[in-house]
C-alpha cells in the first residue's frame, strides 16, 4: 500500500491537467496588511465582522497560510496560531490547548468546531484529533480565540475556541489532486467540484494518510497509522435562502495492538434565511458518530445536535440570540483493566438559550453584553455571562476589555468511572469554572504592520482532583478540590517588509498558581492541571523569491513543561519551498523539525519522540 501511495504521489507531479475550468484560488499572500485586517470573522460574535473590529484575542489562519506552510494535517496547521500550544503525542495523537491545561488527561478546556459541528468529545473530555482530517485545501480559514467563549458556544469553551470553516461548494468548482511522499509519511488526496443548475454546487473528496511510527521514548510503541477520509459538501442559494448539506466518513487503523481501529461519520444540514436588510435566521442540525477499539478498550459516541439562531440589527443594537438542544449516547467497554463506567452506556442531554447585544454608547465606544443559560443531565441550570467594551479611537485601532464566565461540565468519566473498592463513582462531581478578565489592543500602527496584544487573568474554582476520601474503605474519588489563577500576555504581529517579503512573530507567556482547598491531597495533579510551557515564541518568513518560486521559513521556541516528568524546552525550525510549474501545477518540498533528529513535546508515558521529517509533493488544479 505504501508503494502504491508513493507512486500515486509521484504520478501527480507529472500529470498533464486537462484544459478544463479550474478552481480560481484567491491568493491571500498578495493581500496587503490593511486588507488582511479586514478579513471577515464570525467566531467573536457569531456574525460576520472585520477582524479589526473583533473585541477578542483572535488569530486567523487562512487557507493560503496552510498551503504555504506545507503541512499535511490539521493539528500541524494549528501550530501556525501563536495563541495555541501544540504537543505531538505520537504519529497520530496530539494535545492542543490555549492558556494552559495541556495534556492527554487535562486538555479538556478547548472547544473545536468544523463548520459549526463540535468535535469536542464529552465522553473522553477532549478532541480526538486523529478522527478529523478535513481536506486542507478546502479550508477557508481557522479562527482561534484564546479566552472563554461560553456565552456563544456553551460548555467546554473554557480557555479557547477553534472554529474551522471550509469553502462553499461554489468556490471549489473543478478538480484538485495532491500527493506527498517522504521517508516517514505518505499522503494522497483528490477533490472534484461541479455545478448543480444555476444556483447550486457540490464537491466530493477523498484523502489517504500513511504515517510511520515515531521513535520510542519511555515505552516502545509501534504507533504506525493508516487512515482515509471521504466526504461531500453541497450548497444551494436563492434570493433569500442558502442551504448547505455536508458529511464525512472516516476509517483508521494503527499497529499498537491487533484489531485497533477507529470509524466515524457525520452529516450536517444548515438553512440560512434573510428576513430583511437587517435580520437573518439560521437553523442547523447534525448527527455525528464515532467508534474506536484501542488496546482492548471499546468506546463509541453518537451526537444529535439542533440549534437555531437569529441575527438582528436595529437602531444601534446588533443582536444575536438562539436556542439549542444536544443529545449524546455513549458506550465504554474496558477489557484492559478493572476500570469501568456504570452503566456502560447512557444518554445525556444539554439544553441552552442565549442572547448577546452589541450596542453603541457613542461613535467610538460599544458595549457587548450577553448571557447563556444552560442545563445538562449532570448539573442543573448554569449561567454563562459575558461583558465587553470596545473602543475605536480611529479606523486603525481597537482597544477592548472583557469579563466572562465559562464552565467545563462533568463527563461520564468524571461522574461514573469506578474500580470498586479502590475507585468509587463521583456522583457529586460538579462543573469546573473560570471567571476571566481580559484586555487587548488590535491595530495597524503603520500601513505595513499589524499588531495584537492581549492580557488575561483567569480565576478557576472547582477544578478536578483525585483524592482518597473518608468513605468506608477510603476509596479514591474524583472531586472538585482545587482552585487558583493563571495570567499572561499574548502578542503577535505581521509586517510587510518589502513587496516580496512578509514576516510574522508571536509570543505568549503563562503563569499558574494553584492550590488544593482544606489541605486536601491531589494524587495526580498533572491529570487536572496539565503541563505547560511558561513561554512560547513562533515566527515565520514568507518570501516570493521569483514570481513562481516561494520560500517559507518558520521557527518556534517552546519553554520547558512546568510539571514533572520534566520535558525540556526546545527550538526548532521548518521550511517549505514551492514552485508554480504552471498556473495549475505546484511542486513543493517541505521539512519539519530541522534542528533536532528527535525531541520530546509531551511528558505522558505513552508520548513518543517527534522526529525530523522531509517530504516532497505536488498540487494540481484542473
Amino acid at each position: 500500500m505504501r508503494t502504491a501511495v508513493g507512486a500515486l504521489a509521484l504520478g501527480f507531479m507529472v500529470l498533464s491537467p486537462k484544459p478544463a475550468k479550474a478552481e480560481e484560488q484567491p491568493d491571500l499572500s498578495n493581500l496587503s496588511i490593511e486588507q488582511l485586517a479586514q478579513i471577515k470573522v464570525t467566531s467573536a460574535s457569531k456574525q460576520a465582522e472585520p477582524l479589526s473590529e473583533a473585541p477578542a484575542a483572535l488569530y486567523v489562519i487562512t487557507g493560503q497560510d496552510i498551503e504555504d506552510s506545507g503541512v499535511t494535517s490539521m493539528p500541524e496547521a494549528l501550530r501556525l496560531a501563536p495563541n495555541l500550544n501544540v504537543q505531538q503525542i505520537d504519529a497520530s495523537q496530539y494535545a492542543i490547548a490555549a492558556r494552559g491545561f495541556n495534556g492527554i488527561q487535562a486538555g479538556n478546556k478547548l472547544l473545536v468546531l468544523i463548520d459549526g459541528r463540535s468535535i469536542y468529545t464529552p465522553l473522553a473530555d477532549n478532541v480526538i484529533w486523529q478522527l478529523h482530517q478535513p481536506l486542507l485545501e478546502d479550508i477557508q480559514q481557522i479562527e482561534v480565540i484564546s479566552g472563554p467563549g461560553g456565552t456563544l458556544y456553551g460548555p467546554n469553551a473554557v480557555n479557547g475556541v477553534v472554529n474551522v470553516t471550509t469553502k462553499g461548494a461554489q468556490d471549489t468548482i473543478g478538480g484538485l489532486l495532491r500527493g506527498t511522499v517522504g521517508p516517514d509519511e505518505r499522503t494522497a488526496a483528490g477533490r472534484y467540484g461541479f455545478s448543480l443548475g444555476d444556483s447550486g454546487a457540490m464537491r466530493v473528496y477523498a484523502s489517504y494518510d500513511d504515517r510511520d511510527s515515531l521513535p520510542a521514548n519511555a515505552l516502545a510503541i509501534d504507533d504506525s497509522t493508516r487512515s482515509w477520509q471521504a466526504g461531500f459538501r453541497s450548497d444551494f442559494s436563492g434570493e433569500a435562502d442558502h442551504f448547505t448539506v455536508q458529511g464525512d466518513i472516516f476509517h483508521a487503523t494503527d499497529d499498537r495492538f491487533a484489531g485497533n481501529h477507529a470509524n466515524a461519520h457525520n452529516i450536517l444540514g444548515r438553512w440560512s434565511h434573510v428576513l430583511g436588510p437587517s435580520a437573518s435566521f439560521q437553523l442547523q442540525s447534525y448527527y455525528d458518530w464515532y467508534d474506536t477499539d484501542e488496546t482492548l478498550v471499546h468506546s463509541s459516541l453518537s451526537t444529535f445536535d439542533n440549534e437555531a439562531q437569529l441575527n438582528l440589527t436595529t437602531g444601534g443594537n446588533e443582536i444575536v440570540a438562539g436556542v439549542g438542544a444536544r443529545r449524546t449516547r455513549d458506550l465504554f467497554v474496558n477489557n484492559l483493566n478493572p476500570f469501568e463506567l456504570a452503566p456502560e452506556s447512557e444518554a445525556l442531554w444539554v439544553y441552552n438559550v442565549f442572547a448577546q447585544d452589541r450596542f453603541s454608547l457613542s461613535r467610538e465606544l460599544s458595549l457587548i453584553a450577553g448571557v447563556k443559560f444552560e442545563k445538562s443531565s449532570f448539573v442543573g441550570w448554569q449561567v454563562l455571562p459575558n461583558l465587553r467594551l470596545a473602543y475605536r479611537p480611529n479606523d486603525r485601532s481597537l482597544l477592548w476589555a472583557a469579563i466572562s464566565r465559562a464552565v467545563r461540565t462533568p463527563s461520564r468519566i468524571d461522574r461514573d468511572l469506578e474500580f470498586l473498592p479502590i475507585v468509587a463513582p463521583s456522583t457529586q462531581f460538579d462543573s469546573e469554572k473560570v471567571t476571566a478578565l481580559e484586555a487587548g489592543y488590535r491595530g495597524e500602527p503603520a500601513t505595513w504592520l499589524t499588531l495584537s496584544v492581549n492580557l488575561f487573568y483567569n480565576f478557576y474554582t472547582d477544578l478536578r482532583t483525585t483524592e482518597v476520601t473518608q468513605l468506608p474503605g477510603n476509596p479514591i474519588e474524583l472531586l472538585n478540590g482545587r482552585r487558583g489563577q493563571t495570567y499572561g500576555i499574548e502578542a503577535w504581529g505581521k509586517a510587510q517588509l518589502t513587496p516580496w517579503w512578509r514576516v510574522s512573530l508571536g509570543a505568549t507567556t503563562l503563569h499558574k498558581n494553584f492550590h488544593v482547598i482544606d489541605n486536601r491531597v491531589d494524587l495526580f495533579p498533572r491529570n487536572s492541571l496539565g503541563a505547560d510551557p511558561h513561554w512560547q515564541v513562533i515566527g515565520s518568513s514568507d518570501m516570493d523569491l521569483t514570481p513562481k518560486l516561494k520560500l517559507r521559513l518558520d521557527v518556534r521556541g517552546v519553554g520547558a513543561l512546568d510539571l514533572p516528568p520534566r520535558v525540556p524546552g526546545y527550538v526548532d525550525t521548518g521550511a517549505n519551498l514551492s514552485y508554480d510549474l504552471s498556473r495549475r501545477i505546484e511542486l513543493f518540498v517541505a521539512a519539519r523539525n530541522l534542528l533536532h533528529h528527535t525531541h520530546l513535546e509531551n511528558g505522558d508515558p505513552s508520548a513518543q519522540l517527534v522526529k525530523r521529517s522531509v517530504y516532497a509533493g505536488s498540487r494540481i488544479r484542473f
